[in-house]
């Protein structure tokens, strides 16, 4: 209305006699066309537009806000948040100002429960408010967590209780929710580049196998082994056992332990009927001798003295050796008698199961078979093959030896 007053009045003292020079048409335009066109204010910044005690100026005939410290954005509406989403923790922190432009203590302020405040906090230069969550607080500050097939999420928020005056209040809320995504695959790669060489390096692990055999000799001496097959002997005889364990390469490495030997009427180690002889390492036939220290060396030697089974023909010889280490945690000869303690199990332990038979009771001279023996001395028995198994198994070796028909 002002400048349409102004201009009307400038047309009524333009239009005065002698001033002929000036149309209809130049009068509007020199009132009307330059009047009309309103002239900017410089008061951009009246009333302020900037939040939160923001400074405003104008700058290319525009508003330009200066936020204080924990604000930002084009009139500082927004609040400077720094949140750290860790393998180990998450921490969310807003700057001190922020409550400050508020009033707003600092124990008003806390996390989804109540009872979870936050504390104040130095970080490069500033003070922020700062709560920090991990896997042992997380669930009791009241953390939401979401998941999916791909990715889980835990969300909180930091927000500050009103504070009432009577019946009103006038305090400010804050109210900051955040959120840490964690995805449950990530492809990882080395820091480095790796170069190709021609040189090949080969590691190789193998379960090795050992033999061990069992023989029978005349004497103690051990010089001649038996060679009849299967020999015949009086119930009055005593059977010298070698066992050995065999390679010279082996000596270095392993000593031979005997930690059973029985007999059966049968070359299956498993039967029924069964007589110990040495029960773990120690003699348990009372005829049972050790000729040489067992668990020493390489080699066993013992002695029993012969007998039969009732309503069987035959006796067939088992021995459970034992390979373990010279210094080894637990010594390889026994203590008989053995003391009653617990025994661990070594892993450098490998047993097996050496078998040897039949062996035959020499008949009474009544029957006229032991007279065409006694003329002739009993020959050296000579021993089979054994065969190897895995050493993770408990198996045998059996030496058949076969009757003559």
């Amino acid at each position: 209305q002002e400048v349409t007053v102004t201009c009307l009045l400038l047309l009524s003292a333009l239009w005065l006699p002698g001033n002929e020079s000036y149309n209809s048409e130049s009068l509007y335009l020199l009132c009307c066309g330059a009047a009309l066109r309103p002239k900017r204010s410089p008061r951009f910044c009246f009333p302020n537009p900037c939040k939160h005690q923001g400074v405003c100026q104008v700058v290319e005939e525009k508003p330009t806000c200066t936020c204080k410290a924990g604000f930002t954005g084009p009139f500082c509406q927004d609040v400077v948040l720094k949140l750290q989403c860790e393998e180990d923790h998450m921490k969310m922190m807003v700057r001190k100002e922020v409550f400050e432009v508020l009033k707003i203590p600092l124990a008003r302020v806390h996390l989804k429960n109540g009872a979870c405040k936050v504390s104040e906090k130095e970080e490069d230069g500033a003070i922020f408010f700062s709560a920090t969550l991990t896997g042992e607080n997380h669930t009791l500050c009241g953390s939401m967590i979401q998941q999916n097939r791909s990715h889980v999420s835990y969300a909180n928020v930091m927000e500050s209780d009103i504070e009432a005056t009577g019946v009103i209040s006038r305090s400010s809320l804050v109210r900051v929710h955040f959120s840490c995504i964690y995805s449950y695959e990530r492809v990882v790669q080395l820091p480095f580049a790796l170069t190709a060489i021609d040189t090949l390096v080969k590691f190789v692990v193998k379960e090795g196998e050992f033999n061990v055999t069992m023989a029978l000799y005349e004497t103690s001496a051990y010089l001649q082994p038996y060679r009849q097959q299967p020999p015949a002997l009086p119930l009055s005889e005593f059977l010298y056992i070698l066992l050995q364990l065999e390679g010279q390469s082996q000596v270095r490495y392993f000593l031979l332990s005997v930690e059973d030997c029985w007999a059966t009427p049968s070359a299956d180690p498993s039967h029924d009927v069964q007589h110990q002889l040495i029960v773990k390492g120690c003699p348990h036939d009372e005829t049972v001798m050790y000729i040489n220290a067992i668990g020493n060396s390489t080699m066993a030697k013992f002695r029993f003295q012969m007998f039969q089974f009732i309503n069987y023909s035959a006796v067939f010889l088992h021995c459970r050796v034992r390979l373990c280490l010279p210094d080894g945690p637990e010594p390889c000869m026994k203590q008989c008698p053995r003391k009653s303690k617990s025994k661990r199990a070594l892993e450098e332990d490998y047993k097996k199961i050496v078998s040897y038979g039949p062996i035959h009771l020499l008949a009474s001279p009544l029957s006229g078979v032991r007279n065409a023996e006694l003329g002739t001395k009993l020959q050296d028995l000579w021993v089979w093959g054994l065969s190897d198994w895995h050493i993770s198994m408990l198996l045998c070796c059996v030496l058949h030896l076969v009757c003559p028909h």
